[in-house]
């Protein structure tokens, strides 16, 4: 992989391109991303509720949005329901447990060149968040925000712009075939899946 060096000057060459890009986040061996200003939920697995309506007793406007689970099932061949909410730079945003969030990179993280592996902070770790299901893998090519598939083991508040993840980078070999799979347009904030497109004829 890309020592911290070898990342500044490729992004120098435009071999690597971070936008937002601060050199400060650059460690010895990766570059810290930080959390993107908006979150998705599935709606089929989750009931919301706002703030203001008094539908939950006890619940303050800085427990931001109260998610309830539901049993309903996802369907893999159909586009799931899913909506996507501001975070209040203030308040910040409560992961509970039982619930995935798909949050976002804040930086668009991108390279023709270099493949991009992207893996939690330490210290989120240490909060017990997950940053990712199985998506930390990325593509040469892929042009977008990094859609963070984000659950928490316990109550947690995060807020847009704290450090969230790193990515670090890995030197391709072979032929080079830029991604062109079902995310192919700019990803600018979560994404839901696009699983059931693969069942399209």
């Amino acid at each position: 992989m890309l020592t911290g060096p070898a990342i500044r000057s490729a992004v120098e060459a435009g071999t690597i391109k971070i936008d937002p890009y601060d050199p400060d986040l650059v460690n010895p061996a990766s570059v810290d991303v930080r959390l993107g200003n908006k979150v998705g939920v599935y709606t089929d697995w989750v009931e919301c509720y706002e703030p203001g309506y008094g539908k939950v007793s006890g619940m303050s406007p800085e427990d931001g949005m109260y998610f309830r689970p539901l049993a309903n099932i996802l369907d893999t061949k159909k586009k799931p329901p899913f909506r996507v909410y501001d975070i209040d730079p203030e308040c910040g945003w409560v992961l509970k447990p039982g619930i995935g969030y798909l949050m976002h990179t804040l930086e668009r993280v991108s390279s023709d060149f270099y493949d991009p592996v992207l893996d939690g902070k330490s210290s989120i770790g240490r909060l017990f968040i997950a940053v990712h299901i199985t998506a930390g893998y990325g593509d040469p090519g892929f042009p977008g925000n990094w859609t963070l598939e984000v659950t928490a083991q316990h109550p947690v508040r995060v807020y847009p712009g704290m450090r969230i993840g790193q990515v670090r980078f890995e030197p391709l070999q072979g032929e080079i075939e830029l991604y062109d799979g079902h995310y192919t347009d700019e990803a600018l904030g979560p994404v839901a899946s696009r699983a059931y497109r693969q069942f399209r004829s």
